[in-house]
C-alpha cells in the first residue's frame, strides 16, 4: 500500500553551523533527508531514521492497478497530482514561499510502497468490489470461475454466483477465512458435493445461500450444515430439487443451538411439508415453501408455535389450510397466493385463530365469489392482497370486505370484473356496501381494472373511504381527471393517476377541491402536454412536497411559460424532472420561454387571428350578400355537366314559370291554375306539379326555368322569407341580364313588410311594373288581363 506522509516547511533565516547540527528534516515513518541550508522543519528527533539523498526529479507513477471505484486510489493518484503540481510551481507559483523551500529540499511529499505484497487490498479482476462486498458473477462476466479468489480485507460480503465449483469444502473458502465474511451468496455453482467442515473456518457468517445447486445430495448438505456458526440468521436453499424427499428430520438439527431467523425452501419439490423438521429452532420466525408440490393432505404445522411469516404461495392448495391445527398462534404474515384456491368459504374458519395476522396475499387465485365477513375473524388484519383474481370471479357479496381493522386493500387487476352500472344492475356488487364497512382503510389501489367514473353511483361507492391516505388508480385509461371525486377523501396524502390517458385539465379547483393534506402526485405516463396555474390550486401546491409527471410529452410553446418559471421557483420535488421531454423529443429543462418573447408571439397571434376574423367576416358578409348569384352559377356550371341546353322560342314547353311560397299554393291552386289554364288554354310550370320527383331541387329549377320564356313571382311576406324562392329569383335575374328575350312579371299577392323586404325585391318591385292582386270585382278582372297579356 503507498503511505502518503505530509511536512509543513517554513522558511527561516540563515543559522549558524552549530544550530544547523541541532535540526533535523524529518518525515512520517522515520525517513531523514540530507541537511540543506535555508530548510527549517522541526527540531524533534526520530528513532528508528534513516538519512536517504533528496531526488532531482519527480516522476510519481500512477497507481494503475488501482480499481477506480476505490476510495484509497483515488486519494493516492490525486495526492500524486498536487505533488507534481506544487514541485512544478503550478499549485502555488515560483515566487511562492513553499516553491522556494521545495526548489532547496527537491522533494516535499514521499510516496512509499511500503507494502506490494498485500494485493490482497485489490479487487480481482474477473470480480467487482464495493465499499463492503465483492460479486463474482460468471453470468455477467463471460469467465467461470474454478477457484474463490482473494479479496480486500474491507469486504465482508462475498457474491460468487454462475460459476463451476464441484466440490466446496473447506480448502475451497480458505481466501475467505482471514476475513471477517457475514453474507456469503453460492448460488448456481454446479456443487455436486459439499464436505462436512465445508463453513468451519465462517465463523462470522449471517446469511448463507447455496441455491441453485441442484445436484449436491441432501445429505452432504445436511452434514455441512452442522458446521455453521451460530450467528447464522439466513439460510437459503431454494431451486435444490430434492425430490423425491425421503427425510428431513434430521436435516437442521445440526443449528439448534444457532439464532437462525429465516429458511427459504422454495422452487424445490417438497412433499409433504412437516413442522417437526424445525424442531427445536426456537428463534425460527421465517419459512418461505413457496412454488412447491404440497397440496391439501401435505401440510402439518405442528412445531411453528415461534413462526411469524410463512410463504405457501405456487402450492397445490386447492381449500384453505386449517391454520388452527397447528402452533401457529403467533403468525402474522400469511401469503396464500396463485395457490388452487376453489372458493373461500372457509377461510373465515380455518383462520380465526390467527389473532396475531396483520398481513394476508390471495393474489392470482380464482375464485368465483367473495363471501360475506369472509376476514372478519381476523381482528388484528391491516394488509389484504387480492391482485390479479381471476376471470371467474362473478360476485363480491355485500360484506365481503368487513373489517373494522383492514387499512390497506389491494384490488388490482381483476379480469373482466367491471366496477360500472351494468354489473350493479345485474347484482354482482353493491356499490352502497361495498366499503361501508371497512372503516379504517387508509390505503386503496384499484389499478388494472375498469371503473365507471362518469357514473354517480360508482363514485359514491367511495365516500364511506374517509379516512383514506392514499389512493391508487393507475392503467384506468382514465382520459379527463375525476371532477368532485377527491373531495371524499379529506385527509389523502398521495394520489397515483399515472399510467393513464389523462389530457390537460384546467379545472384544478373542481379536482383537488378540499386536498389540505395532499403531499404526493403521481401523474407519469399520461398525455398531459400542459400544466397551467389552473391545473392544480396554489393552496395545494403549498403544501404538496413531490410530483411526478415523468414521461408526458410537454408542448413546448408559450403556454408552457408559467410551468417552466414555477419549476425554477418551486421548492415542490419534480421527480427525475432531467428527464421530461417535449414532444419535439427535446429535453423540457433546455426550453426557457421569457415573459418578453411570449408577449411579442400573442401580440402577432392575436393581430393576426384578428386579422383573420375581419377576413372571414369580411367574405362571410359578401358571400351572403351574393350567395344567390353564387348558387345559381354554380348551379349553372352543373347543369352544363348534365347537357342542359338554352332552347329556343319556338320551342318552349310552358307559358310561364311560376315562383311562389308554399304558404301561398291554395292561392296557385284556386286562382290562379284556373283562370290561366282551364279558361285562357295557358301552360304553367308550378313546381310542385311538374318538377321531376327525386331529382335535385336546384337541378329542377335550373332545368324548368330555361323552358320558359318568363317568369310569374307570386310575391308575399313569406316569399320574401323563404331561401328557396329568394334563390329561384336570384336564377331569374341571372337569366334576365344574358337573354333579352327573358322576362319576369311579379305578382304582389299582398304588401310586404319593410322588415321582411331585401334590396333584390326592392330593385324588383322599383324597376318592374306589377300586378296587385286585390277583392274589388273591377280591380280583380283587371289583374287577370294584365297578367294573361303579359304570359301571352
Amino acid at each position: 500500500m503507498v503511505l502518503i506522509t505530509c511536512l509543513v516547511i517554513k522558511p527561516v533565516i540563515t543559522k549558524t553551523n552549530e544550530e544547523k547540527m541541532n535540526v533535523i528534516q524529518r518525515i512520517n515513518y522515520g525517513v531523514v533527508f540530507k541537511q540543506e541550508s535555508f530548510l527549517y522543519t522541526s527540531s524533534e528527533a526520530w528513532l528508528h531514521t534513516f538519512e536517504v539523498e533528496l531526488p532531482q526529479n519527480v516522476n510519481l507513477p500512477r497507481m494503475s492497478f488501482c480499481i477506480d471505484n476505490n476510495n484509497e486510489c483515488r486519494t493516492v493518484n490525486s495526492m500524486r497530482i498536487i505533488i507534481i503540481d506544487v514541485f512544478n510551481g503550478r499549485l502555488f507559483g515560483k515566487r511562492h514561499k513553499i516553491y522556494k523551500s521545495m526548489t532547496s529540499v527537491k522533494f516535499f511529499i514521499s510516496l512509499l510502497y511500503i507494502s506490494f505484497g498485500r494485493m490482497e487490498m485489490f479487487c480481482p479482476g474477473d470480480c467487482k468490489c464495493g465499499n463492503i462486498s465483492a460479486t463474482c458473477d460468471g453470468s455477467k462476466t463471460n469467465v467461470t470461475l474454478t477457484y474463490i479468489p482473494k479479496f480486500p480485507s474491507y469486504i465482508t460480503q462475498v457474491i460468487f454466483i454462475n460459476n463451476n465449483i464441484s466440490n466446496l469444502s473447506r480448502s475451497t473458502l480458505k481466501n475467505l477465512s482471514p476475513l471477517t465474511i457475514t453474507h456469503l451468496d453460492l448460488k448456481n455453482n454446479n456443487i455436486k458435493f459439499m464436505h462436512k467442515d465445508t463453513f468451519a473456518d465462517m465463523k462470522h457468517l449471517v446469511k448463507l445461500d447455496i441455491s441453485g445447486n441442484d445436484k449436491v445430495r441432501i445429505e452432504d448438505v445436511q452434514k455441512g450444515l452442522h458446521n455453521l456458526p451460530s450467528t447464522l440468521q439466513k439460510l437459503l436453499l431454494n431451486h435444490m430439487l430434492w425430490k423425491p424427499l425421503k427425510n428431513m428430520n434430521d436435516m437442521f438439527a445440526g443449528l439448534k443451538k444457532g439464532k437462525l431467523r429465516r429458511i427459504e425452501l422454495s422452487h424445490s419439490y417438497l412433499k409433504p411439508f412437516s413442522g417437526q423438521w424445525f424442531a427445536g429452532l426456537d428463534s425460527l420466525t421465517d419459512i418461505d415453501i413457496s412454488w412447491n408440490s404440497i397440496g391439501d393432505n401435505d401440510l402439518n404445522f405442528k412445531g411453528l408455535n415461534n413462526l411469524r411469516w410463512f410463504s405457501l404461495i405456487g402450492n397445490y392448495l386447492n381449500y384453505v389450510p386449517d391454520f388452527c391445527r397447528g402452533d401457529l398462534f403467533k403468525l402474522e404474515t400469511l401469503l396464500l397466493s396463485n395457490t388452487r384456491l376453489a372458493h373461500l368459504k372457509d377461510l373465515q374458519n380455518n383462520t380465526r385463530c390467527l389473532r396475531q395476522l396483520t398481513t394476508l396475499h390471495l393474489n392470482g387465485i380464482a375464485v368465483p365469489v367473495i363471501p360475506n365477513n369472509t376476514f372478519s375473524e381476523l381482528k388484528s388484519l391491516k394488509v389484504l392482497q387480492m391482485t390479479k383474481i381471476s376471470t371467474q370471479l362473478k360476485k363480491i357479496l355485500p360484506l365481503a370486505f368487513n373489517s373494522s381493522s383492514l387499512s390497506s386493500l389491494s384490488f388490482s387487476k381483476s379480469d373482466r370484473f367491471i366496477f360500472g352500472k351494468t354489473f350493479v344492475q345485474k347484482g354482482y356488487f353493491d356499490p352502497k356496501t361495498l366499503f361501508r364497512f371497512c372503516p379504517s382503510l387508509t390505503k386503496l389501489d384499484l389499478s388494472h381494472n375498469l371503473i365507471e367514473f362518469t357514473n354517480q353511483e360508482i363514485r359514491d361507492m367511495f365516500s364511506p373511504l374517509i379516512n383514506l391516505r392514499e389512493i391508487k388508480l393507475q392503467f384506468l385509461d382514465l382520459v379527463l381527471m375525476p371532477r368532485h371525486f377527491f373531495h371524499q377523501f379529506p385527509l389523502v396524502q398521495m394520489i397515483y393517476l399515472d399510467h393513464n390517458i389523462i389530457v390537460p385539465w384546467t379545472n384544478g379547483k373542481e379536482i383537488f377541491q378540499g386536498l389540505t393534506n395532499l403531499t404526493e402526485l403521481h401523474l407519469s405516463s399520461n398525455r398531459i402536454c400542459h400544466f397551467s396555474s389552473s391545473s392544480v390550486p396554489e393552496n395545494i401546491l403549498k403544501t404538496l412536497k413531490s410530483i411526478d409527471l415523468t414521461g408526458n410529452q410537454f408542448s413546448c410553446t408559450c403556454k408552457l411559460i408559467w410551468f417552466k418559471h414555477w419549476m425554477q421557483n418551486t421548492k415542490v420535488k419534480l421527480v427525475n424532472e432531467t428527464y421530461y421531454k417535449c414532444d419535439d423529443h427535446t429535453k423540457l429543462q433546455d426550453y426557457n420561454p421569457t415573459y418578453i418573447a411570449c408577449s411579442n408571439v400573442i401580440f402577432l397571434i392575436t393581430v393576426s387571428v384578428g386579422s383573420s376574423v375581419c377576413l372571414l367576416l369580411a367574405a362571410t358578409i359578401l358571400v351572403y350578400s351574393c350567395r344567390w348569384r353564387i348558387r345559381f352559377h354554380i348551379y349553372k356550371i352543373l347543369s352544363t355537366s348534365h347537357y342542359y341546353q338554352q332552347i329556343n322560342g319556338d320551342d318552349y314547353k310552358y307559358s310561364a314559370y311560376v315562383i311562389y311560397c308554399y304558404e301561398d299554393f291554395k292561392w296557385i291552386k284556386h286562382e290562379l291554375i284556373p283562370k290561366m289554364e282551364e279558361k285562357h288554354g295557358l301552360h304553367l310550370c308550378i313546381p310542385h306539379r311538374d318538377f321531376e320527383l327525386g331529382k335535385v331541387f336546384a337541378d329542377n329549377i335550373v332545368e324548368h326555368m330555361n323552358l320558359n320564356k318568363t317568369v310569374i313571382t307570386v310575391l308575399s311576406n313569406n316569399f320574401a322569407k323563404n331561401e328557396w324562392c329568394l334563390f329561384q329569383l336570384a336564377v331569374a335575374r341571372s337569366k334576365l341580364s344574358k337573354d333579352g328575350t327573358f322576362s319576369i312579371f311579379p305578382v304582389m299577392l299582398e304588401e310586404i313588410d319593410f322588415k321582411n323586404m331585401n334590396s333584390s325585391l326592392y330593385s324588383l318591385i322599383k324597376l318592374s311594373s306589377y300586378a296587385a292582386w286585390n277583392f274589388d270585382e273591377r280591380g280583380v278582372e283587371l289583374f287577370w288581363k294584365q297578367v294573361r297579356n303579359h304570359v301571352q
